[in-house]
């Protein structure tokens, strides 16, 4: 993610990588031999800020460190702006030290929750904010990959990396956080199939204000799925709403439901997805311009460190609940 984020930023007509911290020796030897001259290498974070007049830094190691390194870097230039990919911290309270890290700050902070400027889940808020489906009755919605089918040694398969619920779950509850609002826990169980240390498996039943309840299923060890898919299906009593990764559909019903009206269907294709640079899907291009537009002006976006907590809140519940 960091090569990600990095390519990016550099492809962009006001922004330069000035600086990387990066502790492998034999990265950083191979990161000198191809990159500019002018990237500048360092083993300690703090050194870094302090030795660098930076606008911004990309924060995209394993999970459990990114706590420590949004504190130092915080209360090493309260100027700086933070982003951090996914998700925010460990656990909830990991999640809150970051928000009071950032309090007294003047930069600005984000958390890489990408999917939020996807084209389709954009498309899919509308319709859901708009009322088109009616009464929100119950919802259903997976995401599911390939990564795991058998015992891994990177920190992800270690009791450190969480598990699915903290590597792949994320982006789906923060899709539903960000359609529904924060949800109560009813159930929840888990399971692992492949790994030894952390969960491969996680289901969920929530409820929501709204009286929308519903299940997630979350699960990387499923071979069907080479890339990581999400899918939510919505039922209303006007509608029902399918959004994937690749399309947003709404059905509509006649009669309160008693007869099968028309269906309106948007591909990802439907929409202008043209970015300045294409590095995997658009939505990083996008994310990333966001932010750094956020850091220009000096104008607070979403999702900010106070949002993606939510989502930790969540997983922790969710975790809490399975575990009893």
């Amino acid at each position: 993610m960091g090569i990600l984020h990095s390519g990016i930023v550099n492809s962009l007509p006001d922004a330069r990588i000035r600086a990387i911290c990066e502790k492998e020796t034999l990265l950083i030897r191979a990161a000198r031999a191809l990159l500019p001259k002018t990237i500048n290498f360092y083993k300690d974070h703090v050194r870094m800020v302090q030795k660098e007049e930076l606008d911004a830094v990309f924060i995209t190691t394993p999970i459990i460190t990114h706590v420590p390194l949004v504190v130092d870097l915080a209360r090493a230039d309260r100027d700086v702006s933070l982003f951090v990919e996914k998700p925010l911290a460990g656990s909830y309270e990991q999640a809150q030290m970051a928000c009071d890290a950032v309090r007294s700050s003047r930069g600005v902070h984000m958390v890489g929750f990408q999917k939020r400027f996807s084209h389709v889940f954009q498309k899919a808020k509308q319709f859901i904010e708009s009322g088109s489906l009616g009464n929100l009755m119950f919802f259903r919605a997976y995401s599911f990959s390939s990564d795991v089918l058998r015992e891994g040694a990177s920190w992800r398969f270690r009791r450190a990396g969480g598990g699915v619920l903290l590597d792949l779950a994320p982006h789906l509850l923060d899709i539903l956080v960000w359609f529904f609002g924060d949800p109560v826990v009813l159930a929840a169980t888990k399971r692992r199939l492949y790994s030894r240390e952390v969960d491969d498996y996680v289901h969920a039943i929530l409820s929501f204000e709204t009286g929308l309840k519903g299940h997630m299923d979350a699960c990387w060890s499923i071979p069907s799925f080479r890339l990581p898919e999400i899918s939510i299906e919505v039922h209303g009593k006007n509608a029902m709403l399918v959004v994937t990764d690749d399309f947003v559909k709404i059905k509509s019903n006649k009669d309160g439901g008693t007869r099968s009206g028309g269906s309106q269907m948007y591909l990802k294709q439907s929409f202008d997805t043209c970015v300045p640079f294409l590095l995997a899907d658009p939505e990083f291009t996008r994310e990333d311009e966001t932010f750094l537009s956020a850091v220009h002006k000096r104008t607070m976006t979403d999702p900010n460190f106070f949002n993606a907590a939510k989502v930790n809140d969540v997983i922790d519940r969710i975790e809490n609940s399975a575990s009893s």
